[in-house]
């Protein structure tokens, strides 16, 4: 192999042509060691080549080898070595330094990354340009160009670079220092950027801090933001909440669905505390790491002056005129255990003309107190009383309860329904009770008095009263005038005398006084075959006694043989006929008798024949 300079800095190599049949062309080998050779060049079928960029004063060394195919497979071994050195006659340009660069691993989604670059130079010391350097990615899919940050002559600089969100995979980053050089103005090196596939952290938007009063009512804290961190992950996300002070703020509610991006929490402080509680919320999207997301807010409770308690008042419905009224208060409260101001309580009516005055009967600190009031005299309608309790504080101090009191007339005085009463002429001195008599009493003892009157004096007098106010029963005695028949009503009067309204309360019932007899007509002979006969037609011209019964007989006639006895006599009241049936065969006179008044009777013939 021969070695000719044609320049400083280029030598061209020229070999005979192999004699093997089978070579397709040459590679030329060469290094700056002796056999170690670090640079192929490939001459193809040409038996010479020229090559550049050779350092001056430095020694290469160079071999050949054929090989038979295009693919240069089936390559011989190295050619004798041959060496050459770079004559000094041309000044020597070395190309600019940077140190290598290791390869990078990091995970989906990582933040922004930073590479230090060093042994950044212009390749000897007497060499100043300018020196450039640019960054380069293969993939900015997954790693955009990455930033380069260096000023030129320091000998170190930096690259930054973030990942695509949610990319992964590898890129391959060349960085190139420039001296702008004609000739040896370019080094280049070469690294590996892995981004490792990760389950994506979940995301929820910050959460404001919350004042609130004591004492406040139910709170809701809406959730916003809420994702499984990814588009590509669709996990079953779980949201919780803890307060670190449930003391003052109990651990809130959730009120999430897992997929979607919204939710909320509800909690109340407790009861008459103050200060303040960090609530922890942490979405999980159950994955084995980077699955947990969480955000924390303040809650601060302020101190209040707590409204003061009364129990609600029932509505009152009394009387004109009724006695003073008394209403139990209870429930008073400065509002909270520990708040020990003095408690004021006041009651005013919106009706002065029916309730004028409403006293209150109360001292502190004690919970329960009493309201006096009286209608005004002769007044009916209705007042709103409104009951105030006062806890002397600047705010939130009052708390009232309003009861309404309607008054009415009171209904008059009252007593049982009387049933009417049937005796019979000349009875004995007769009773009845009264029942049930009763008034509704209101700002006076009741004066109850009965009054009884007869609208027929000739048949029954005035009954009698016997009654000491103010018993629930009286009585009531009378009798008939001698022989005298007929009826009469009674009307009772129960008066309250105590009273100027509804002061008489009235009923009445009647009294019949009947006959003791009955007055028989003439009877007609009676002819019936074998005791089949009918009844005896007898018209009855008044009824006695009260219980419908007829003290009628039948007898045989004296003179006429004995007696006849037994048969029937039986008084059918709605047609007034006496039914008889008599238990012989023959042709007798007989008697209807009046048992109770004898000298009414009445003689008939009855003829009972045998059947033909």
């Amino acid at each position: 192999m021969q070695l000719p300079a044609f320049a400083a800095g280029n030598v061209t190599l020229a070999w005979d042509p192999s004699t093997d049949p089978t070579v397709t062309g040459y590679n030329v080998y060469y290094g700056e060691a002796s056999g170690t050779y670090t640079n192929p060049v490939n001459a193809g079928n040409a038996t010479n080549v020229t090559i550049s960029g050779l350092v001056q004063g430095t020694t290469y060394y160079f071999a050949a080898t054929t090989y038979a195919s295009s693919d240069m497979e089936m390559e011989s071994p190295f050619s004798s070595e041959v060496s050459y050195q770079v004559p000094l006659d041309v000044p020597i340009v070395k190309p600019p330094t940077l140190d290598p660069i290791s390869d990078l691993t990091t995970n989906e989604n990582a933040r922004l990354q930073t590479v230090s670059l060093s042994g950044i130079t212009s390749g000897a010391t007497n060499e100043n340009q300018v020196l450039h350097v640019t960054a380069v990615s293969g993939n900015t899919g997954l790693i955009p160009n990455p930033t380069v940050n260096y000023t030129s002559a320091n000998t170190t600089g930096t690259l930054t670079f973030t990942p695509v969100t949610n990319a992964n995979g590898t890129a391959i980053i060349t960085v190139t220092v420039n001296d702008g050089g004609t000739i040896n103005s370019n080094v280049t090196q070469f690294f590996t950027v892995t981004v490792n596939a990760v389950n994506q952290r979940p995301t929820m938007n910050a959460i404001g801090n919350l004042v609130i009063n004591e004492n406040a009512v139910l709170q809701t804290v809406n959730l916003s933001g809420i994702t499984s961190g990814a588009a590509n992950e669709n996990q079953v996300l779980t949201v919780t909440a803890s307060s670190s002070n449930t003391g003052l703020i109990p651990n809130p509610t959730v009120n999430y669905t897992g997929t979607n991006s919204t939710g909320s929490l509800t909690f109340t402080p407790v009861v008459n505390k103050t200060g303040a509680a960090t609530i922890t919320v942490t979405v999980n999207d159950g994955g084995t790491s980077n699955n947990i997301v969480t955000r924390t807010f303040t809650v601060t409770v302020n101190a209040m002056n707590q409204l003061p308690t009364l129990d609600p008042l029932n509505s009152l419905i009394i009387y004109e005129d009724a006695k003073v009224q008394k209403v139990d208060l209870s429930g008073i409260t400065a509002g909270a255990a520990n708040e020990k101001q003095k408690i004021k309580v006041t009651a005013a009516s919106d009706n002065l003309g029916l309730i004028r005055t409403a006293k209150i009967s109360y001292t502190s600190p004690h919970t329960t107190g009493l309201l006096t009031f009286a209608p005004v005299v002769n007044m009916t309608g209705t007042a709103a009383i409104t009951v105030t309790v006062n806890d002397g504080e600047a705010g939130n101090n009052i708390v009232t309860q309003t009861f309404t009191v309607t008054v009415i007339a009171p209904p008059p005085p009252t007593f049982d329904a009387i049933n009417d009463i049937t005796i019979s002429e000349d009875a004995t001195l007769q009773t009845n009770t009264v029942t049930g008599i009763s008034c509704v009493a209101t700002n006076e003892n009741p004066k109850l008095k009965l009054i009884v009157r007869s609208s027929n004096p000739s048949l029954i007098h005035n009954p009698s009263v016997k009654y000491h106010n103010p018993d629930f029963t009286a009585t009531l005695r009378f009798k008939p005038v001698p022989k005298k028949t007929g009826t009469t009503t009674i009307t009772v009067t129960l008066e309250d005398n105590a009273r100027k309204i509804n002061k008489s309360f009235t009923r009445t019932f009647m009294i019949t006084v009947l006959s003791n007899s009955v007055a028989i007509p003439a009877v007609a002979t009676q002819m019936m075959t074998d005791l089949t006969g009918g009844p005896v037609p007898v018209t009855l011209e008044s009824l006695g006694y009260a219980n419908g019964k007829y003290a009628l007989t039948v007898a045989g006639v004296p003179g006429y043989g004995p007696a006849v006895s037994g048969g029937t006599c039986v008084i059918e009241a709605s047609t007034d006929l006496v039914n008889w049936v008599p238990v012989a065969t023959n042709t007798v006179p007989f008697t209807f008798v009046d048992t109770n008044a004898s000298q009414f009777s009445r003689r008939f013939y009855r003829t009972v024949s045998p059947a033909k």
